[in-house]
């Protein structure tokens, strides 16, 4: 069995990137010091009849190192929207199979939905919209969350495999370090863990793009290169997730798109380039084994995709920030 701990967080907005740096700030309140409430998952739904809360309207998937964070950032700066970004607690009862070795197809999917309605709890009473930004190996349980949400859209986001793996060799993410996310929550081999960095990263990111590009039909989803963004989250995300924007909205993600997802005190910078000129013959030749089928395939996706709904791909023109004049 699961158990949810429970803090105080007020009426405020989740604002920071990454949900747990937001329950970090939470934690360091007086109440929360003091006071530790924790319930079994099974009394979730007792909290979500009790609670006003929030059916997901879109889920946010991604390979990692590749605009997901900006997406986030730019849909939670819009009014009443509440946007949960890669949650601790939606990972764990990803994972609690695991765990509880009982727990059927079906009740996993409950666990699921039971975990993201309590995520979208409206504490301030204007809540209308509301995304989830998961994890990057979740892709790799992209059936439980079609079973658990069949009617909720979804994205995928993907980048340049090399730019890619240069970001993790510069500072790895939780998914490359073994001790943090085991290699079989990735479909790898314990033993894959001891190779060599770039190599076992070429594998995790296949492994997380290899679902998707594998898709016959993307039922629900959407292909995202990170060519296309900023303005993509305008003309592609936003209508497929079935929010409107007005004036006030295009200026709130014009703001935001301009200044670093990460670190939003600081101008966004794009390094593409600089990432393609630090890559080693090594690593080009890794993501070209490893990676440039499922990349290929992605592209291939989404532009056929593109086609049969009428849009021209030629039109987007990369991530450059004076493309939001026209959103």
């Amino acid at each position: 069995m699961l158990w949810v701990d429970w803090s105080y967080f007020g009426e405020g907005p989740l604002r920071e990137p990454f949900f747990d740096d937001e329950v970090q700030n939470c934690l360091r309140r007086p109440f929360n010091r003091l006071f530790r409430y924790a319930t079994p998952i099974t009394r979730l739904p007792d909290c979500l009849k009790a609670n006003r809360h929030l059916q997901p309207d879109g889920f946010i998937f991604h390979m990692s190192r590749c605009g997901s964070t900006l997406v986030s950032q730019m849909l939670g700066g819009l009014p009443g929207s509440i946007v949960v970004s890669e949650a601790g607690p939606i990972d764990t009862v990803v994972n609690a199979r695991g765990v509880c070795s009982d727990l059927s197809e079906d009740d996993h999917a409950l666990w699921l939905r039971w975990m993201i309605g309590t995520f979208g709890q409206a504490r301030r009473g204007d809540e209308q919209l509301f995304i989830v930004k998961l994890d990057s190996w979740h892709t790799r349980n992209l059936a439980l969350f079609r079973r658990a949400f069949p009617d909720v859209p979804w994205i995928f986001l993907y980048r340049d495999p090399v730019e890619v793996m240069v970001s993790h060799l510069r500072r790895p993410g939780m998914q490359m370090v073994p001790a943090l996310v085991g290699a079989e929550h990735l479909g790898l081999n314990p033993s894959d863990a001891w190779q060599a960095p770039a190599m076992y990263c070429a594998q995790v990111l296949a492994r997380i793009c290899e679902p998707v590009s594998r898709l016959e039909a993307l039922d629900g989803g959407l292909l995202i290169n990170y060519r296309q963004l900023p303005t993509a989250v305008l003309t592609s995300i936003m209508p497929h997730f079935g929010i409107a924007a007005d004036n006030n909205a295009r200026a709130v993600l014009s703001k935001i798109a301009s200044r670093d997802a990460k670190i939003p005190g600081l101008a966004f910078a794009d390094d593409s380039v600089a990432k393609q000129h630090e890559a080693s013959t090594h690593v080009r030749d890794l993501a070209r084994t490893w990676l440039d089928s499922h990349y290929r395939q992605l592209e291939a996706n989404r532009l056929g995709a593109a086609t049969v709904c009428g849009v021209s791909n030629h039109t987007l023109n990369g991530r450059a920030i004076a493309d939001m004049a026209d959103l």
